[in-house]
């Protein structure tokens, strides 16, 4: 498995490292909705700044641009930066669903759990990748 494969995955595989630490420490989703709430917040920040980045990568007319754009790792950039947004919004609709009463199932805290943690690190690794980017001198 090269670089790239385990960093395109590495969102998933820590998640489920929370999951299995989740489980083994048997926690619970809190009765309270205000996690919810916060954790909805949250994945609406990071899914509008990710946005708003795809936005800014897309008008960029730089040399670097211009290279990436020439080699195969475009892809993979705006590979990475898909799966953050959709990682984001997908946490963000988990946790309106919470609020229907959900949230008290076993299930859904499993769920809710490891979408959180892959949109986390997901936005971390895109984050890493667009300052890199941006800061990349000729």
């Amino acid at each position: 498995m090269n670089n790239l494969t385990v960093e395109k995955y590495l969102p998933y595989i820590i998640a489920l490292a929370a999951l299995l630490i989740w489980k083994i420490l048997d926690v619970h989703m809190p009765k309270e909705t205000s996690i919810l709430a916060s954790s909805l917040t949250i994945g609406a920040i990071l899914t509008g700044f990710l946005a708003t980045s795809k936005a800014i990568l897309m008008t960029l007319d730089s040399p670097v641009m211009q290279r990436l754009r020439d080699t195969s790792y475009i892809t993979q950039l705006v590979s990475y930066l898909r799966q953050a947004i959709w990682l984001s919004f997908s946490f963000c609709i988990i946790s309106l669903v919470g609020f229907f009463g959900l949230h008290e199932q076993v299930w859904y805290g499993y769920i809710w759990l490891f979408l959180g943690v892959s949109a986390a690190i997901a936005f971390i690794q895109i984050t890493n990748v667009m300052l890199q980017t941006i800061s990349h001198k000729q």
